[in-house]
């Protein structure tokens, strides 16, 4: 069976994965608990292949959770559906925590079931690579984080016509890496690893480079944290690199509850229904959100602003400088204002699909021969599965 290549990138805003070859995957990172119907189904057919990621009604056997044989409904379908949501933490350790690996699983068996869709039964075996943010990152906990992945996991989900879909989870090797560094590998090279070349304003010439030894500077705006992270190319440099222990969750939190408070009846009671409505232009409620929201997320980005604008000031030569993440998503034009207006924008460049960076990262990572080096290091196995001991 071939092996999958894939990134996951599990955030407290969202599972953002991506397996090479297709379209990422989102799911929102909360679940609910499967209490059963309040009313007999009737007449219920299968959802459909395309409509799979906003259905996730999942029981998952791992040796990665506590509890097995227990029954999820994951993602979106907590928000459709007005379930009550269980979500990450603020300061979560998501190294730990059960909910990344929750929500990772039922990603990748979506994947698995789009594949043979028919079938009451797929199976499908996987190369990853996760992240976890470079504040909390050690080498023992990036390789706790990679075990539990390893090794195979049963996914089985419940359609509402009574068919149940048995998905056979392998993942043959996993890496864990830093948030913000994983990013460099997307932004230096593709999945084929050739490198990725960008357009650059040099004096009063726009011209075309790589950035495979080129010093970058990225900024990582999550939900819970927010990386800084130097890279030289890709190789990640630790000494220059921090974590902020907060991201947008806080703010969004406090954005919340003045919304409930305004709008009793209309209230928000998650971080995953607050970016539903906020990323949706075609919500009703999107434009009052929108104008609840502009002074606190203001309020941020002059709070993120300066360890931004610091640190390009404590980085030699204008280095390359590249902000991405959900968090960035939301902050995006206020944080442009303020770069603007402090003559900090030269070499940055606000990165297309921010919420996707380090998905994409960790898949280049895992396509690269960097990955397999490691992987043959540690199980004693190359790309071809054939054993070197």
């Amino acid at each position: 069976m071939a092996v999958l290549k894939a990134g996951a990138d599990a955030g407290n805003n969202a599972l953002k994965l991506w397996v090479k070859d297709h379209k990422p995957i989102h799911i929102p990172t909360v679940y609910s608990l499967y209490m059963g119907e309040t009313t007999e189904l009737m007449d219920m057919d299968d959802i459909a292949a395309d409509d799979l990621i906003n259905n996730i009604d999942v029981t998952i056997n791992s040796k990665a959770l506590s509890i097995n044989g227990q029954r999820y409904v994951i993602g979106e379908k907590v928000l459709n559906d007005n379930l009550p949501g269980i979500e990450l933490e603020k300061k979560t350790d998501k190294s730990t925590d059960e909910i990344p690996v929750i929500v990772t699983l039922a990603g990748l068996a979506i994947d698995a079931m789009r594949r043979e869709y028919k079938k009451n039964k797929v199976s499908a075996t996987y190369d990853l690579s996760v992240a976890l943010p470079v504040g909390m990152i050690t080498q023992d906990a990036a390789k706790n984080n990679a075990a539990r992945y390893m090794g195979t996991h049963e996914v089985i989900f419940h359609h509402p016509s009574g068919r149940n879909v048995t998905a056979t989870i392998k993942i043959e090797y996993c890496k864990c890496l830093p948030e913000g560094a994983a990013a460099a590998w997307g932004v230096v090279f593709d999945e084929t690893g050739k490198l990725s070349e960008r357009k650059v304003e040099i004096g009063d010439k726009v011209m075309k480079v790589d950035f495979s030894d080129k010093t970058l500077l990225h900024f990582d705006i999550g939900s819970g944290t927010t990386e800084i992270v130097v890279t030289e190319g890709v190789k990640f440099n630790p000494k220059l690199s921090e974590g902020l222990n907060f991201g947008v969750k806080t703010a969004v939190s406090e954005i919340i509850k003045r919304w409930n408070r305004n709008h009793p009846r209309k209230s928000i009671d998650s971080m995953a229904e607050f970016n539903e409505i906020y990323f949706d232009p075609e919500h009703p409620r999107h434009n009052e959100l929108l104008a609840e929201s502009q002074t606190g997320l203001m309020q941020l980005a002059q709070q993120l602003s300066r360890p931004i604008i610091n640190k390009i000031d404590d980085m030699k030569d204008d280095p390359y400088v590249f902000i991405y993440g959900g968090g960035a998503a939301i902050l995006k034009k206020y944080l442009q204002q303020i770069l603007n207006s402090k003559g900090r924008m030269i070499n940055v460049t606000f990165l297309t699909d921010p919420m996707f960076v380090n998905a994409r990262g960790l898949l280049v990572y895992t396509c690269s021969p960097r990955y397999e080096q490691q992987k043959e290091k540690e199980l004693g196995v190359v790309a071809s599965g054939a054993d070197t001991k």
